[in-house]
């Protein structure tokens, strides 16, 4: 039923744009061609300022398909707020038999009309930013910064997409790789830090772009839901290419990339253990947390109970069921090392704790007194855990 839904909404964002050039070819009253311009021009302003937003973000590059992508997506989601706000206002003066001169009628359907649309357009568009992601390459590499030599990798997930990578192989010899996931709207080179002191340490290093980031395929975040994809296909490729380094794998994420390793651990026992930095427990939990946090109460309930199933429609997945705490219970005889900001102005540290107490021994906490979201990723202090627990986590024998 989702997946069917999920297709609707799809064809919907691919043939409204093309169907809206009808009011220009076919004979239309002046409204609707005005309206349909406005779509248009209001659109490609919307998409082009997300990309740019990313672009900014991430200190990259964009190219001219994806921003093209950014500009259609951006038509296609105000031509269906028209749409929907078109039916709403027929529905509303049908209702009411709103007239001219019948002021109390058209007043109480222009009224319900705002009320219904609001409570549509809020939690579709949150949803839509959500799972949308116009993809920025970003041109530094370890090979540049670092002065040390760096491979770039390519492999192809289960479901077909392609993961790109980088691959750092140690200067001395060694069996542990280090599997870098990084967080929402970033990329690799997020972790040029912590590449430079693992690779120094003699560790090999594989750092990957989630699907729907960098130059890797894909344009929609499902916030692990598919992304476990993505660690699981680079553990395969690893296997197939270098067996003798990669006979112990340790998985390090940020956010979203800790999530989609918890669950792809969970799945796959040849991730021998894994470290994540400022992850939610459960999707559900974070958006609870934002909507309480950064929305009026009315427009924080609506995006608590409407934004997470919106959200699935787009991606085509339930994105209720992405709980890594529940995935993180399965990890065990593996060690876990949950690193957390009592500070985080993203995710609360209280999603930190509990990914902590549901977890069972072997784990490690480092709780990081104030601090940010993404400060973790250049903390000294942090980076030295990190760099301890891929040299020596091992598993808890089992009896």
């Amino acid at each position: 039923m989702l997946f069917a839904a999920s297709l609707v909404v799809r064809t919907l964002y691919v043939v409204l744009p093309v169907l809206s050039l009808l009011a220009f070819v076919r004979p239309s009253p002046r409204a609707l061609r005005a309206s349909v311009a406005g779509g248009w021009i209001s659109g490609m302003l919307v998409g082009g300022c997300v990309a740019a937003g990313y672009v900014i973000a991430m200190g990259g590059a964009i190219s001219a398909t994806q921003a093209a992508f950014a500009c259609y997506f951006g038509v296609s989601l105000l031509l269906l707020l028209k749409l929907v706000d078109a039916l709403i206002f027929n529905g509303t003066r049908r209702l009411f038999r709103a007239r001219e001169g019948a002021f109390w009628r058209s007043a109480s359907a222009s009224l319900l009309r705002v009320v219904l649309m609001a409570c549509f357009a809020l939690p579709w568009v949150m949803a839509a930013v959500m799972v949308y992601r116009p993809r920025v390459h970003v041109q530094q590499s370890p090979a540049d910064l670092l002065h040390t030599e760096c491979d770039d990798v390519a492999f192809t997930a289960r479901d077909g997409t392609r993961i790109a990578g980088w691959y750092l192989p140690s200067n001395k010899e060694s069996s542990t790789v280090a599997l870098l996931c990084h967080g929402l709207g970033s990329g690799r080179a997020g972790w040029l830090t912590l590449i430079d002191r693992l690779h120094r340490d003699g560790v090999n290093v594989l750092a990957i772009d989630l699907r729907a980031h960098g130059d890797s395929g894909g344009q929609l975040c499902s916030f692990g839901a598919r992304e476990k994809l993505d660690p699981i296909a680079a553990v395969d490729w690893l296997k197939s290419t270098h067996p003798e380094s990669a006979e112990r794998i340790v998985g390090v994420g940020a956010s979203l990339g800790s999530a989609a390793l918890f669950a792809a651990a969970a799945d796959d026992s040849r991730i021998d253990a894994v470290a994540s930095l400022s992850t939610f427990d459960t999707l559900q939990n974070e958006l609870n947390d934002v909507a309480t946090r950064r929305m009026p109460r009315p427009l924080g309930w609506l995006a608590r109970h409407l934004a997470l199933p919106m959200a699935s429609l787009h991606a085509g997945v339930d994105l209720r069921t992405v709980r890594p705490i529940d995935a993180i219970d399965k990890l065990w005889p593996r060690p876990v090392f949950i690193v957390h900001a009592t500070g985080d102005e993203i995710i609360p540290f209280d999603a930190g704790v509990r990914l902590y107490q549901q977890a069972t021994q072997p784990k490690q906490s480092l709780w990081i007194k104030g601090g940010s979201h993404n400060g973790l990723l250049e903390d000294p202090e942090v980076l030295k855990a990190v760099e301890q627990f891929v040299r020596n986590a091992t598993a808890e024998p089992v009896i």
